[in-house]
């Protein structure tokens, strides 16, 4: 088990290290890599005060139904946010648009991690996973460009809310899932 984490790690390690990284289309199909391709923005969405992202997951048919709030927030099902450059603003509003993606970058997030706990030699496993080990989120950030909105920084996708054993970044196609309705990638 302890070689399957350390494998898993390591290859997050390596691809991060690369300038651009693929996508997996769908679980057990090839890979693509989608620098040069783009996001195309179908309705404007905003982001609220004091914030630098906003999320999207199970996109619907339009940005009110795309905003999520941390308490409507499914931790198993993929995700997305844009995100802008700054936090001190009123209110902003991205536009609908197109955005290149300029270069795609594997990231992973800790997001639980307690340490089990020993008590009088018992060990007594603790929220976060079976081995008290880290839960985690593996996706992608795509940085952005675009002329129009260059305070648009880039939009990171999530994975499953997952055990390192577990872990896998989201495919293309649960990607689009996520995004249904709001946004696009086109090649």
């Amino acid at each position: 088990m302890r070689l399957r984490i350390f494998v898993v790690m390591m290859v997050i390690l390596l691809s991060a290290c690369q300038n651009s990284a693929t996508v997996r289309e769908e679980l057990g199909s090839g890979f693509v890599d989608l620098q040069g391709a783009r996001v195309v923005l179908k309705n404007d969405i905003g982001v609220a005060a004091g914030r630098a992202r906003v999320y999207i997951q199970d996109g619907g048919p339009g940005a009110r139904q795309a905003r999520v709030r941390s308490s409507g927030f499914d931790s198993f099902r993929p995700s997305c946010a844009f995100e802008i450059e700054s936090v001190d603003h009123s209110g902003v509003t991205i536009s609908a648009d197109s955005f290149l993606i300029t270069r795609v970058q594997i990231t992973v997030v800790e997001v639980v991690s307690l340490r089990p706990v020993q008590v009088a030699g018992l060990r007594l496993t603790g929220a976060g996973g079976i081995d008290g080990g880290p839960m985690l989120y593996s996706g992608y950030h795509f940085w952005l460009a675009s002329e129009k909105q260059p305070d648009v920084r880039r939009m990171t996708c999530y994975g499953v809310y997952a055990e390192t054993g577990e872990l896998y970044p989201p495919t293309l196609a649960e990607i689009r899932r996520a995004l249904r309705g709001v946004a696009d990638i086109e090649f």
